[in-house]
């Protein structure tokens, strides 16, 4: 269904302390020896970024004090040099952020800014216009600043880019398209700061793919579909995905649902999906080396209206929209199940989780 970006984005998505320690090259700081918490930081659309700390030995998290000198910053990404924030507006932003969250530049980027991802050399990064229907390359200059934008790529009427992925080999850039039911392949040419079109590929018609997110093993991709709730497992070769195995992302129980987030652990044995609707967390035990899933749980999201969630080795954390909250749950390392909740922190409009 084709409706306009504040219905779809705001709309439609809605129904139904101690301060972030982060490295001076922009970049997560690790915990070292004798320290016991690392940062996390919070993407929200009513309290601007949450900063917080997550103990090394728990998980649990401690909110800090919000940053919001940003309005509606949905989406963050960590560059060599600084943090990176889109505000998803009509007229949509992408700014740069020292490690206090200053925020050290500011450029236009499109309508509806979505989704903000950095190439792995750290000179570029691209913003997804879902409401501008484009994917968007600025260069990144020395000193971690954005540029105002070198190229956008329009994907055509009806197009509703919702997400940006670089290849595990760093040699494709990819866009998943909510509007158009395609992911459109690029490959960036670093001198002029432009994608060339590599190919696309077609997902089942009115699947609405949101979020991709690839297996460790890098043969294999998998899609959340927003509009169909559906996990489609797709191969990964010389540039081009193929689509095979789509199953349900959440039970049949009668309630509407919209996947949000997608993402694989980090030993590849399971994928999770954040179930918009049934409210859940779909759990996918990986099979035949990265080429099918199984559904083998769908614990609750411990609030409403999951839109992302997060994973390191022991904890899944879920960013609960409309609850205005971040739960955590200890993950069993054995068969990848997220057990009973283990805490939450207030983050209304919660959007993303930055682990």
């Amino acid at each position: 269904m084709l409706i306009t970006m504040n219905v779809t984005r705001r709309g439609l998505l809605t129904l139904g302390g101690a301060a972030a320690v982060v490295s001076a090259a922009g970049v997560p700081a690790l915990a070292r020896a004798g320290e016991t918490a690392t940062p996390v930081l919070v993407g929200t659309y009513d309290e601007g970024i949450l900063p917080a700390t997550r103990s090394a030995e728990t998980g649990s998290l401690t909110a800090g004090t919000p940053s919001t000198t940003l309005t509606a910053p949905s989406w963050l990404a960590y560059g060599p040099q600084a943090l990176y924030a889109i505000s998803e507006q009509d007229a949509g932003t992408v700014s740069a952020l020292s490690p206090d969250l200053t925020v050290r530049n500011t450029v236009p980027t499109g309508n509806g800014p979505a989704h903000v991802a950095v190439h792995p050399s750290g000179a570029f990064l691209f913003t997804s216009l879902y409401g501008g229907g484009a994917t968007v390359t600025h260069p990144i200059h020395a000193d971690g600043t954005v540029g105002a934008k070198s190229d956008t790529r329009k994907q055509g009427s009806g197009s509703h880019a919702h997400q940006v992925v670089v290849d595990p080999t760093g040699a494709f850039v990819l866009a998943v398209d909510l509007g158009r039911d395609r992911i459109f392949g690029y490959v960036l040419d670093p001198a002029a700061g432009k994608l060339t079109a590599a190919g696309q590929t077609a997902l089942a018609a009115g699947s609405g793919p949101r979020h991709l997110a690839f297996h460790p093993a890098g043969a294999f991709a998998y899609v959340a579909g927003e509009n169909n709730s559906t996990v489609t497992v797709c191969a990964w070769a010389d540039g081009v995905l193929t689509p095979g195995q789509v199953l349900p992302a959440a039970p049949d129980t009668g309630v509407t649902n919209y996947p949000g987030e997608i993402a694989v652990s980090a030993d590849g044995r399971f994928v999770y999906v954040s179930n918009r609707g049934t409210n859940t967390i779909g759990v996918f035990a990986v099979g035949a080396e990265g080429s099918e899933l199984t559904r083998i749980a769908a614990p609750s999201c411990g609030g409403d209206w999951p839109r992302h969630l997060a994973l390191d080795p022991a904890f899944v954390y879920v960013a609960n929209q409309n609850s205005g909250d971040v739960t955590w749950f200890p993950i069993d390392p054995s068969t990848g199940i997220p057990g009973a909740a283990a805490g939450r922190i207030s983050a209304p409009g919660a959007a993303q989780v930055l682990l």
